[in-house]
């Protein structure tokens, strides 16, 4: 049987990141469960060096009755920190024992694996603080090539079968779905928000033409809504693509109330919320007087913000819409946007908040937030769910 050649896959951006250690201002494993992996569990059980024998029989617990192949044991938090991180900040057991010895949650943050039939696309995740920086502040427009470097590939993040050739559902068109919202997201004549408008209308007609039944039009529907789309004078974005009002409120409520009710362990997160409660005056909730403000940092920051450094929104969008696989986390086209539109308006309802109480938004910020929002919200479903509702 002849083999398959695997195609490798990457954002320009991969080549400029490392980790920098001690130097990094929120570990990896700050405020996280840090699972461990059968397999690897098992290699820790043989370890015969003395001074880290003792502390992978102190710092290991084993999850006895509840152990399964990806989840059989976890490390200890110290101090909301990993048992097994030095003062310096670096991993113990890589120091002691090898990059081997990683179980397979450690050996593969911050990057990410996704494995599309015979493709390997390689990624980063936001949670981390130098990952963010990498991927947000490059001005130039992402691009996608081969990599520099091989990764571990013994982990994937997900496999994902797809056959564009022999369609029967609109997830097989997945590729060039995906290559027409970045290239809509990149579009640099429009402003990041009008950009998302007809984003959203692009995504909307897609998911109508999916429930007609009409699968196999999917490669000419997009073929057509491109022409359209990259013919200036056909595209009517509008001037404000401005949210509705009450959207925003319940997003403003909800946040009222988001401390109280979800345990939040990423410190850098909460003292980013506390900013915006300050910043909008959420604890003596007003709807009217909370809106009025959010309007005002809206016009006075966040505006003159993406016209000078839309790149960053940018790179946020096209990291997502890359790394997370989308539009493939809704059931439909239009409900995966909306997914992602709720990140957009949540991280834009922050950078406001914050912006009313420090009178400005800086780079160094927006990678505080990001980072910090992404380790709460992609690793705690609860948190998520609270907002989706």
């Amino acid at each position: 049987m002849k083999n398959i050649e695997v195609i490798r896959r990457a954002p320009s951006y991969l080549k400029n990141f490392k980790c920098i250690g001690g130097a990094c201002e929120d570990t990896c494993c700050a405020g996280w469960s840090i699972e461990v992996d059968e397999g690897t569990y098992k290699k820790y059980k043989k370890v015969k060096n003395s001074s880290i024998r003792t502390r992978l029989d102190k710092d290991l617990v084993d999850r006895k009755n509840k152990s399964t192949p990806e989840f059989a044991a976890k490390i200890k938090l110290k101090n909301n920190r990993c048992a097994f991180l030095s003062k310096e900040g670096w991993c113990d057991i890589y120091s002691e024992l090898g990059e081997s010895y990683l179980s397979h949650t450690c050996t593969l943050y911050p990057r990410t694996i996704n494995k599309i039939n015979n493709e390997l696309e390689y990624g980063l995740t936001f949670s981390c603080p130098e990952a963010a920086r990498v991927i947000l502040l490059n001005e130039a427009p992402m691009t996608f090539g081969a990599p520099e470097n091989k990764m571990n590939e013994s982990v994937l993040s997900a496999v994902l079968v797809v056959n564009e050739d022999k369609a029967s559902k609109w997830q097989d068109y997945f590729k060039v779905i995906r290559q027409m919202m970045i290239e809509m997201v990149q579009d640099r004549r429009f402003n990041i928000e009008e950009r998302l408008e007809q984003l959203g209308d692009f995504m909307l007609q897609l998911t109508k033409l999916t429930q007609q039944g009409s699968i196999k039009k999917i490669p000419s529907f997009i073929q057509e809504y491109r022409k359209k789309h990259l013919d200036a004078q056909a595209s009517k974005a509008k001037e404000d693509c401005s949210v509705n009002k009450q959207e925003i409120m319940r997003l403003l409520e909800r946040m009222t109330t988001f401390k109280q009710e979800k345990k939040i362990t990423s410190k850098r997160y909460e003292t980013c919320l506390d900013k915006v409660v300050e910043g909008l005056e959420l604890i003596d909730f007003n709807k009217e007087m909370a809106y009025k403000l959010y309007e005002e940092g809206e016009k006075t920051y966040f505006k003159p913000f993406i016209q000078e450094r839309s790149y960053i929104l940018e790179n946020y969008l096209v990291n997502y819409i890359f790394e997370r696989c989308i539009p493939l986390d809704g059931a439909t086209p239009f409900l995966s946007y909306e997914r992602m539109m709720l990140y957009y308006r949540m991280l834009k309802l922050h950078l406001i908040g914050i912006a009313q109480v420090e009178k400005s938004i800086e780079d160094s910020r927006v990678i505080t937030l990001v980072q910090s929002f992404t380790k709460t919200f992609d690793h705690n479903d609860e948190c998520l769910k609270y907002f989706i509702k």
